[in-house]
């Protein structure tokens, strides 16, 4: 399974990953350079101050290892007879151990230090044959000490300028996405409240970007989407209405003919027009009921209402239905189990739950209502031993006209709306429905209804 990450989350390491790593490149060529620079510069410096020895030497003036030896700006110079022995300037034992090399500015390693070193011959004073050697050297470590402080201090600095780096692109990156969170947050409602109203807030000033195009085309979408819905919910209540009548004359006319049948086959073409006919006007009295719901036009009238009363007349009205397949209703409610309810229409919900119960129950089967009250909440539970339910549809019999097996749900007169019928009843009172199935033991339809 994938690990989610937000995008402000993986714009935030992203971003941070780069800075550590462009940070890392530019120390690496800042200190390459700076290794560089002042190696040449030192080099220069060293060269320098051995051609100026030289120059005093070639003068010929008499107290030239004098002024090496005193002036600071010699510091780094020192003179050799022609076998290497040292004569005047600074002194390295080691260093006499470097064999000289005319005019060609290197670096060696002393004692685990780099020095760069110049050698110059120069002609020795009267009488001394081979002449003498200059040499400059200077110690690049020593150079090189404030450079390389500075990329530690820069180096110790990283964790710091990462985390700053790091707080400060989420906060700009989450107040990017601002609009995004409202996004989510209006979805979100719709889908839980069911509200098609609701639209995506847009601050006065916000800036004309990406993301704001994005919420003002969202809000033009839901705009058009609660029309179509406000139109479909309007086309059903005004179909429910003119067909009421329709139905109303071939029920009249069928239970007409039904009466004056004269052989078998009449009687049972009528009684077919009667059985359609019942089911048509069941069908428009749901969906009439289902677009009063929806457009908030239902009248509902809540009170104190017995359910143990309520669940036995509910049982009463099945019995006839219940003996055609020698399922056993019960009704278990202690007597004065109370709920804050319209009574006609939780009726209709409890007796649509039984009937579901006697259509796909069992022959000799059951079908049982309880309650219970808390004090918090009253539950109301439709059991049976039916044909059960699978796990595939049981999120999706809510919905309106789904039907799990066609010839199953013809055989029975199912039309998809009962249980869609059930839960809205259900939630108009503000209150839940559930249900629990395994497939050949029956389901369990459980009403909450809070106090």
């Amino acid at each position: 399974m994938k690990k989610s990450s937000s995008i402000k989350t993986r714009i935030t390491i992203w971003y941070t990953t780069l800075m550590f790593v462009l940070i890392v490149v530019v120390l690496a060529l800042v200190g390459g350079l700076s290794y560089q620079l002042s190696k040449d510069s030192i080099e220069k410096n060293v060269i320098l101050g051995v051609t100026q020895v030289a120059e005093k030497l070639s003068k010929r003036q008499p107290d030239v290892f004098e002024i090496v030896e005193s002036q600071e700006e010699y510091k780094n110079v020192s003179i050799y007879d022609p076998e290497g022995k040292y004569i005047a300037g600074k002194y390295l034992y080691d260093a006499e151990n470097i064999p000289f090399e005319e005019g060609v500015p290197r670096k060696e390693t002393i004692d685990g230090k780099e020095y760069i070193i110049y050698d110059a011959r120069m002609p020795g004073p009267p009488g001394m044959r081979g002449g003498l050697w200059i040499r400059g050297m200077e110690s690049v470590n020593s150079s090189m000490i404030l450079g390389r402080s500075a990329i530690i201090i820069v180096l110790v600095l990283i964790p710091l300028i990462l985390i700053l780096t790091a707080f400060g692109g989420y906060y700009i990156t989450k107040k990017a996405f601002r609009p995004v969170n409202s996004i989510i947050k209006t979805a979100n409602d719709i889908s839980a409240q069911k509200d098609i109203t609701r639209r995506i807030e847009i601050a006065p000033d916000a800036k004309e970007d990406e993301l704001n195009q994005l919420s003002v085309t969202l809000n033009r979408m839901l705009d058009k989407i609660e029309n179509l819905i406000k139109q479909e919910k309007q086309f059903t209540s005004d179909a429910s209405h003119e067909l009421r009548t329709p139905i109303s004359v071939i029920l009249a006319q069928g239970e007409y003919l039904l009466e004056i049948a004269q052989d078998d086959k009449e009687r049972e073409l009528a009684q077919s027009i009667v059985d359609k006919a019942n089911q048509v006007s069941k069908l428009v009295s749901r969906l009439l009921l289902l677009a009063r719901i929806d457009q908030n036009r239902q009248k509902f009238n809540k009170e104190k209402v017995d359910i143990s009363v309520l669940a036995d007349i509910a049982v009463d009205s099945m019995k006839e239905l219940a003996a055609q397949k020698n399922i056993t209703l019960s009704a278990n409610v202690p007597d004065d189990t109370f709920a804050e309810a319209d009574e006609s229409l939780l009726l209709s919900a409890i007796t649509n739950l039984i009937s579901n119960g006697i259509k796909y129950g069992k022959e000799s089967g059951y079908v049982s209502v309880s309650a219970v009250n808390t004090g918090e909440y009253t539950e109301i539970t439709v059991k049976d031993n039916g044909i059960g339910i699978d796990k595939a549809h049981i999120d999706k019999i809510w919905d309106r006209f789904y039907r799990i097996d066609d010839v199953r749900n013809d055989e029975y007169g199912s039309n998809g709306l009962g249980l869609s019928m059930v839960k809205s009843i259900v939630e108009l009172h503000g209150g839940t429905i559930s249900a629990k199935s395994k497939v050949g033991e029956g389901t369990v339809f459980t009403i909450r209804l809070n106090n």
